[in-house]
Protein backbone atom coordinates (compact mmCIF):
# COMPACT_ATOMS: atom_id res chain seq x y z
CA UNK A 1 0.00 0.00 0.00
CA UNK A 2 1.42 3.42 -0.99
CA UNK A 3 2.14 6.09 2.24
CA UNK A 4 0.43 8.99 2.06
CA UNK A 5 2.79 11.15 0.77
CA UNK A 6 3.04 8.98 -2.64
CA UNK A 7 -0.60 8.82 -2.87
CA UNK A 8 -0.88 12.46 -2.68
CA UNK A 9 2.29 13.06 -5.05
CA UNK A 10 0.14 10.45 -7.35
CA UNK A 11 -3.16 12.15 -7.24
CA UNK A 12 -1.69 15.17 -7.84
CA UNK A 13 0.42 14.32 -11.17
CA UNK A 14 -2.83 12.32 -12.46
CA UNK A 15 -4.95 15.51 -12.29
CA UNK A 16 -2.65 17.30 -13.96
CA UNK A 17 -2.46 14.92 -16.97
CA UNK A 18 -5.97 13.83 -17.04
CA UNK A 19 -6.64 17.81 -17.79
CA UNK A 20 -4.11 17.48 -20.73
CA UNK A 21 -5.98 14.42 -21.64
CA UNK A 22 -9.25 15.85 -20.97
CA UNK A 23 -8.53 18.89 -23.81
CA UNK A 24 -7.71 16.16 -26.10
CA UNK A 25 -4.37 17.65 -26.21
CA UNK A 26 -4.90 21.08 -27.24
CA UNK A 27 -2.06 23.88 -26.90
CA UNK A 28 0.26 20.67 -26.08
CA UNK A 29 3.31 21.39 -27.84
CA UNK A 30 4.88 18.29 -28.93
CA UNK A 31 8.16 19.73 -30.47
CA UNK A 32 9.20 21.26 -26.89
CA UNK A 33 10.63 18.35 -25.40
CA UNK A 34 14.02 18.34 -23.37
CA UNK A 35 15.89 21.95 -22.78
CA UNK A 36 13.77 23.41 -25.69
CA UNK A 37 10.17 22.99 -23.16
CA UNK A 38 11.90 26.09 -20.90
CA UNK A 39 12.92 28.75 -22.99
CA UNK A 40 16.44 30.11 -23.33
CA UNK A 41 17.21 31.05 -19.51
CA UNK A 42 15.71 28.17 -17.59
CA UNK A 43 16.73 26.28 -20.30
CA UNK A 44 20.40 26.51 -19.50
CA UNK A 45 21.20 23.63 -16.95
CA UNK A 46 19.11 21.04 -19.13
CA UNK A 47 21.05 22.31 -22.38
CA UNK A 48 23.85 21.88 -20.06
CA UNK A 49 22.60 18.17 -19.07
CA UNK A 50 22.06 17.08 -22.35
CA UNK A 51 25.28 17.53 -23.79
CA UNK A 52 26.35 15.66 -20.92
CA UNK A 53 24.84 12.66 -22.15
CA UNK A 54 25.53 13.05 -25.76
CA UNK A 55 28.68 12.82 -24.64
CA UNK A 56 28.26 9.87 -22.85
CA UNK A 57 26.45 7.97 -25.34
CA UNK A 58 28.92 9.01 -28.10
CA UNK A 59 31.93 7.86 -25.91
CA UNK A 60 30.32 4.56 -26.06
CA UNK A 61 30.60 4.17 -29.79
CA UNK A 62 28.05 2.12 -31.18
CA UNK A 63 26.92 0.14 -27.82
CA UNK A 64 23.85 -0.06 -26.27
CA UNK A 65 23.03 2.82 -23.21
CA UNK A 66 20.49 2.34 -20.93
CA UNK A 67 19.36 5.51 -19.65
CA UNK A 68 16.77 5.73 -16.52
CA UNK A 69 14.69 9.12 -16.60
CA UNK A 70 14.02 8.76 -12.74
CA UNK A 71 10.31 10.00 -12.40
CA UNK A 72 9.80 10.72 -16.22
CA UNK A 73 6.55 12.14 -15.79
CA UNK A 74 5.24 13.30 -19.33
CA UNK A 75 8.40 12.39 -20.29
CA UNK A 76 9.74 15.39 -21.46
CA UNK A 77 13.35 14.55 -20.99
CA UNK A 78 12.87 11.23 -22.13
CA UNK A 79 12.69 11.73 -25.88
CA UNK A 80 16.21 13.23 -26.25
CA UNK A 81 18.30 10.52 -25.40
CA UNK A 82 15.88 7.99 -27.08
CA UNK A 83 16.57 9.91 -30.54
CA UNK A 84 20.34 9.78 -29.82
CA UNK A 85 19.92 5.92 -29.88
CA UNK A 86 19.69 5.25 -26.09
CA UNK A 87 17.71 2.20 -24.91
CA UNK A 88 15.34 4.85 -22.26
CA UNK A 89 13.37 3.60 -19.38
CA UNK A 90 10.71 5.93 -17.73
CA UNK A 91 9.23 5.43 -14.40
CA UNK A 92 7.28 7.37 -12.66
CA UNK A 93 3.82 6.87 -9.77
CA UNK A 94 1.75 8.55 -12.09
CA UNK A 95 0.30 6.05 -14.42
CA UNK A 96 -2.01 9.01 -15.96
CA UNK A 97 1.75 11.20 -17.12
CA UNK A 98 3.32 7.82 -18.42
CA UNK A 99 0.22 7.58 -20.76
CA UNK A 100 1.22 10.85 -21.78
CA UNK A 101 4.85 9.97 -22.23
CA UNK A 102 4.11 6.93 -23.91
CA UNK A 103 1.84 9.17 -26.93
CA UNK A 104 5.01 11.53 -26.79
CA UNK A 105 7.25 8.72 -27.66
CA UNK A 106 4.91 7.26 -30.79
CA UNK A 107 4.36 10.83 -32.16
CA UNK A 108 8.50 10.99 -31.80
CA UNK A 109 9.24 7.99 -33.40
CA UNK A 110 11.02 6.84 -30.59
CA UNK A 111 8.26 3.90 -29.90
CA UNK A 112 11.08 1.20 -29.98
CA UNK A 113 13.44 3.40 -28.18
CA UNK A 114 11.40 3.62 -24.94
CA UNK A 115 9.48 1.77 -21.99
CA UNK A 116 7.58 3.49 -19.79
CA UNK A 117 6.81 1.51 -16.20
CA UNK A 118 4.53 2.41 -13.62
CA UNK A 119 7.25 2.13 -10.75
CA UNK A 120 8.23 3.96 -6.88
CA UNK A 121 11.46 5.68 -7.22
CA UNK A 122 12.52 4.67 -3.89
CA UNK A 123 12.00 0.58 -4.76
CA UNK A 124 13.70 0.29 -8.50
CA UNK A 125 12.60 -2.79 -9.90
CA UNK A 126 15.85 -3.47 -12.16
CA UNK A 127 18.59 -5.94 -11.62
CA UNK A 128 21.57 -4.56 -10.22
CA UNK A 129 24.17 -2.81 -12.32
CA UNK A 130 21.83 -1.89 -15.32
CA UNK A 131 22.34 1.54 -16.07
CA UNK A 132 24.44 3.10 -18.01
CA UNK A 133 23.11 7.13 -17.07
CA UNK A 134 20.37 7.66 -14.62
CA UNK A 135 18.70 11.18 -15.37
CA UNK A 136 16.46 12.59 -12.81
CA UNK A 137 14.35 16.30 -13.42
CA UNK A 138 13.05 17.20 -9.70
CA UNK A 139 11.80 13.84 -8.64
CA UNK A 140 14.63 14.32 -5.47
CA UNK A 141 12.32 16.45 -3.82
CA UNK A 142 9.45 14.03 -4.19
CA UNK A 143 11.34 11.04 -2.48
CA UNK A 144 12.76 10.00 0.09
CA UNK A 145 15.98 10.89 -0.78
CA UNK A 146 18.60 8.24 1.66
CA UNK A 147 15.92 5.14 0.14
CA UNK A 148 16.59 6.88 -3.45
CA UNK A 149 20.02 7.07 -3.03
CA UNK A 150 20.63 3.50 -2.04
CA UNK A 151 18.70 2.15 -5.20
CA UNK A 152 20.02 4.84 -7.44
CA UNK A 153 23.86 3.60 -7.19
CA UNK A 154 22.52 -0.42 -6.73
CA UNK A 155 21.01 -0.45 -10.50
CA UNK A 156 23.83 2.35 -11.79
CA UNK A 157 26.66 0.48 -13.40
CA UNK A 158 29.81 0.87 -11.70
CA UNK A 159 31.10 3.40 -14.38
CA UNK A 160 27.76 4.62 -14.81
CA UNK A 161 26.88 8.46 -14.27
CA UNK A 162 24.05 9.91 -12.50
CA UNK A 163 22.87 13.40 -13.59
CA UNK A 164 20.49 15.20 -11.96
CA UNK A 165 18.64 19.00 -12.44
CA UNK A 166 16.90 19.70 -9.52
CA UNK A 167 15.61 23.18 -7.47
CA UNK A 168 17.49 24.52 -4.37
CA UNK A 169 15.75 25.89 -1.63
CA UNK A 170 17.53 28.60 -0.35
CA UNK A 171 16.21 31.65 -2.29
CA UNK A 172 13.37 33.76 -0.20
CA UNK A 173 11.88 34.84 -3.27
CA UNK A 174 11.82 31.82 -5.22
CA UNK A 175 10.46 29.90 -1.84
CA UNK A 176 7.75 32.83 -1.84
CA UNK A 177 6.83 32.13 -4.82
CA UNK A 178 6.44 28.08 -3.92
CA UNK A 179 4.12 28.86 -1.45
CA UNK A 180 2.09 30.92 -3.13
CA UNK A 181 1.97 28.19 -6.03
CA UNK A 182 1.52 25.54 -2.94
CA UNK A 183 -1.77 27.34 -1.62
CA UNK A 184 -3.26 27.67 -5.21
CA UNK A 185 -2.63 23.65 -6.04
CA UNK A 186 -0.23 23.92 -8.30
CA UNK A 187 2.38 22.38 -5.98
CA UNK A 188 2.20 19.71 -3.27
CA UNK A 189 3.70 19.94 0.47
CA UNK A 190 6.31 17.59 -0.12
CA UNK A 191 7.59 19.10 -2.93
CA UNK A 192 8.29 22.25 -1.00
CA UNK A 193 8.90 20.59 2.71
CA UNK A 194 11.64 18.70 0.68
CA UNK A 195 13.46 20.86 -1.86
CA UNK A 196 17.03 20.52 -1.76
CA UNK A 197 19.21 22.41 0.66
CA UNK A 198 23.36 22.69 0.86
CA UNK A 199 23.77 20.37 2.90
CA UNK A 200 21.38 17.63 1.35
CA UNK A 201 24.16 18.24 -1.45
CA UNK A 202 26.85 17.11 0.75
CA UNK A 203 24.71 13.55 1.77
CA UNK A 204 24.27 12.96 -1.98
CA UNK A 205 28.07 13.44 -2.71
CA UNK A 206 28.74 10.54 0.31
CA UNK A 207 27.47 7.91 -2.19
CA UNK A 208 29.28 8.67 -4.96
CA UNK A 209 33.15 8.45 -5.12
CA UNK A 210 33.50 11.60 -8.36
CA UNK A 211 31.23 14.18 -7.47
CA UNK A 212 30.47 17.60 -9.87
CA UNK A 213 27.97 20.17 -8.78
CA UNK A 214 27.07 23.03 -10.68
CA UNK A 215 24.81 26.18 -10.26
CA UNK A 216 22.28 27.91 -12.50
CA UNK A 217 19.96 31.06 -12.76
CA UNK A 218 20.50 33.98 -10.43
CA UNK A 219 20.41 36.81 -11.69
CA UNK A 220 19.25 36.42 -15.28
CA UNK A 221 15.83 35.21 -14.12
CA UNK A 222 14.94 38.91 -14.51
CA UNK A 223 15.00 38.88 -17.99
CA UNK A 224 12.28 36.14 -18.37
CA UNK A 225 9.81 38.23 -19.49
CA UNK A 226 12.34 40.07 -22.03
CA UNK A 227 13.13 36.55 -24.04
CA UNK A 228 10.63 37.34 -27.02
CA UNK A 229 11.92 40.71 -27.69
CA UNK A 230 14.74 42.03 -29.99
CA UNK A 231 18.31 42.42 -28.79
CA UNK A 232 17.57 39.72 -25.97
CA UNK A 233 20.63 37.60 -26.84
CA UNK A 234 22.66 40.12 -25.87
CA UNK A 235 21.32 41.02 -22.61
CA UNK A 236 20.46 37.31 -21.85
CA UNK A 237 24.28 36.30 -22.60
CA UNK A 238 25.29 39.49 -20.25
CA UNK A 239 23.00 38.27 -17.14
CA UNK A 240 24.52 34.97 -17.91
CA UNK A 241 28.07 36.28 -17.15
CA UNK A 242 26.61 37.73 -14.26
CA UNK A 243 25.22 34.69 -12.96
CA UNK A 244 28.52 32.44 -13.60
CA UNK A 245 30.54 35.51 -11.47
CA UNK A 246 28.22 35.44 -8.86
CA UNK A 247 27.42 31.40 -8.56
CA UNK A 248 31.37 30.90 -8.45
CA UNK A 249 31.10 32.52 -4.46
CA UNK A 250 28.60 32.26 -1.43
CA UNK A 251 25.82 33.40 -3.53
CA UNK A 252 25.54 29.83 -5.38
CA UNK A 253 23.01 28.73 -2.86
CA UNK A 254 20.67 31.33 -4.03
CA UNK A 255 21.01 29.43 -7.58
CA UNK A 256 17.11 27.92 -8.77
CA UNK A 257 18.74 25.21 -10.02
CA UNK A 258 21.38 22.86 -9.20
CA UNK A 259 23.37 20.28 -11.30
CA UNK A 260 25.40 16.70 -9.98
CA UNK A 261 26.75 15.15 -12.32
CA UNK A 262 27.86 12.25 -10.50
CA UNK A 263 29.99 9.38 -11.13
CA UNK A 264 31.91 5.86 -9.61
CA UNK A 265 29.26 5.01 -7.05
CA UNK A 266 30.15 3.57 -3.84
CA UNK A 267 28.67 0.06 -4.18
Amino acid sequence: MLELRKKTEKNHYNKEAEEIIKKNYINFDWQQYGSKRYGPILGIPFRFTEEKIKEIINEKKGEMVHLLDYGCGMGVHAIFPAKLGAKVYGIDISEKELNIAKEWAKREDVERQTEFLVMDCEELNFADNFFDIIFNCGTLSCVDRKKAYFEIVRVLKKDGYFISVDTLGHNPLLNLNRKIKLLLGQRTKQTVDNILKMEDIEVAKQYFKNTNVYFFNLVNLLAIPFQKLSGFNLIGKLLEKMDQLLLSTFFRKYAFKVVFIFSQPKK
